[in-house]
């Protein structure tokens, strides 16, 4: 039987394969799915490699059950060397594996992490019938690739390929348009009246991408209704006297003028004509970057904001709460989330910054500023970086030289924790759990939960080990099989096992 859609799933995942399943076949998407489609008597593996490479799409159902799975990450390896595209669909906020970031690590998520799942999967539906009519559109043979799945980095070693762009080249994985994520980074120039200069100094960023499980980026915001006018204040990435020289420099003076940011800001003033000042503009920007002239991108005409791409994505404020009970040294090789051959980047250049500055992390990225005016700005700075190429909020992890969130030592941190939407706790108390951790703004936080989805907590403890205790605690008064799956603001697991030599 020919079909379009094949369906990578665990066992343990099949009620949500199912509905999958289900909700592509009602929108006319041929399906091809195990069991089902196992002929009597056939050799399951070979029914499987056959079925990939015939195959036009491949989804695949990532939780973490598929992430712990030899043979899901098999088929994956099978699709990508097939040039079958594969749209994975997370139900559960996992990060992946280092072997399965290598094959997903620029492919596009679409997240289903709030029941009831079918409300996410008519997305599903319209992004694999997106792809399946691209690729009649282009009439290629059917195991042509419809994009490059490649990923960017070596997941495996966490370092650039020799086939792909410098560090800096920051596409982030899933970005609609990478154009709108790559137009920055360093640079400085500023004008005032056509005579272009320097405008800030002294701060340094560094980010990196990291084998990821790439949430979704957001899409570059849509064409304002009307004109945007320039408010310094509201200008992402660069410097706060940088703001200010917008404000007390290029505002007043005459046109025709133009803004260009990267991390800093260069602009032109009194030129002859409107397409003259957005030329000088970016050529300012391209002087001053040297190899990272690309990251330039047009801000701003005259006082009118022109700028097209992505903003940043900043979590809620406040975006440092200082608490000594939970605050020590940073260690680097303890930063969670980062791989090891990024935590060795900030061990080498952080300390050595001066202050302020402030280190920011995502589940791909990490971002910081140093030798800024003060704390806020460095956190503001290093956030919008983060954030922006991540895709999602991140989060201030080390202020200075000092850890300023709680960072687990009993337990390995794997992802962000956010009670509203975890799986693992009954959906009816996810509220409530979520309003006692909002309202605990102190001390170690931790969060147990049992068989039965019932959570226990341990809030504003002393220390670490006494909130895992009353964590545990609490949830088996009320549940069995009790585990911690929440440290601080991260999720967590077992640290691995290590055997003697």
């Amino acid at each position: 039987m020919a079909f379009d859609a094949f369906i990578s799933y665990s066992s343990k995942d099949k009620p949500a394969a199912d509905a999958a399943c289900a909700v592509l076949e009602n929108a006319g998407v041929r399906v091809w799915i195990a069991p089902r489609d196992i002929r009597p008597g056939g050799e399951y593996g070979g029914a499987i490699i056959d079925a990939i490479d015939h195959c036009r799409v491949m989804v695949l159902i990532f939780s973490s059950n598929a992430n712990a799975s030899q043979q899901i990450l098999r088929e994956i390896e099978r699709a990508v060397s097939k040039g079958v595209a594969v749209v994975p669909v997370r139900i559960e906020e996992v990060t992946p594996t280092r072997s399965m970031a290598y094959f997903l690590g620029t492919i596009h998520w679409l997240d289903a992490l709030t029941p009831p799942i079918e409300k996410h999967l008519h997305q599903l539906a319209d992004t694999v019938k997106a792809i399946l009519q691209a690729d009649q559109s282009r009439d290629a043979p059917r195991n042509e690739p419809l994009s490059a799945p490649g990923p960017a980095w070596d997941a495996d070693h966490a370092s650039p390929r020799t086939d792909t762009p410098p560090p800096f080249a920051l596409a982030a994985p899933s970005a609609p348009k990478t154009s709108a994520r790559t137009k920055w980074l360093l640079g400085a120039a500023g004008a005032v009246l056509g005579a272009v200069v320097l405008v800030g100094g002294g701060a340094w960023i560094v980010s990196h991408l990291q084998p990821a499980s790439a949430p979704p980026s957001p899409a570059p915001s849509p064409p304002p209704q009307q004109a945007e006018a320039l408010v310094p204040e509201n200008v992402p990435f660069i410097s706060d006297f940088e703001r200010a020289s917008i404000r007390s420099t290029y505002l007043p003076a005459p046109d025709h003028k133009a803004l260009v940011i990267s991390t800093q800001v260069s602009f032109v003033t009194g030129q002859r004509d409107v397409e003259t000042a957005k030329r000088a503009a970016m050529d300012a920007c391209k002087r001053t970057s040297g190899e990272n002239a690309g990251f330039c991108a047009l801000y701003a005409v005259g006082d009118t904001v022109v700028y097209e791409g992505a903003r940043p994505t900043l979590p809620p404020e406040p975006w440092i709460v200082r608490d000594p009970s939970i605050e020590r040294p940073m260690v680097a090789k303890e930063i969670p989330l980062l791989a090891l051959r990024w935590r060795d980047q900030v061990e080498k250049s952080f300390p050595s910054l001066g202050p302020s500055k402030a280190l920011s992390i995502g589940l791909n990225y990490y971002a910081y500023f140093g030798n800024q005016s003060n704390i806020d700005e460095a956190a503001r700075r290093s956030l919008e970086w983060c954030s922006f190429h991540a895709g999602t909020a991140c989060m201030v992890v080390a202020v200075d030289n000092v850890f300023v969130v709680p960072i687990a030592t009993t337990m390995k941190p794997v992802g962000f924790f956010r009670a509203a939407n975890n799986a693992a706790i009954a959906s009816e108390l996810r509220a409530d759990v979520a309003r006692r951790l909002a309202n605990a703004t102190s001390g170690w936080n931790v969060v147990a939960v049992g068989a039965s989805g019932r959570p226990g907590l341990g809030l504003r403890a002393a220390k670490e080990e006494e909130g895992i205790d009353r964590a545990l605690a609490d949830c088996s008064r009320q549940d069995r099989n009790c585990h911690v799956i929440a440290i601080g603001p991260f999720t967590v697991e077992p640290l691995p096992v290590t055997t003697p030599p």
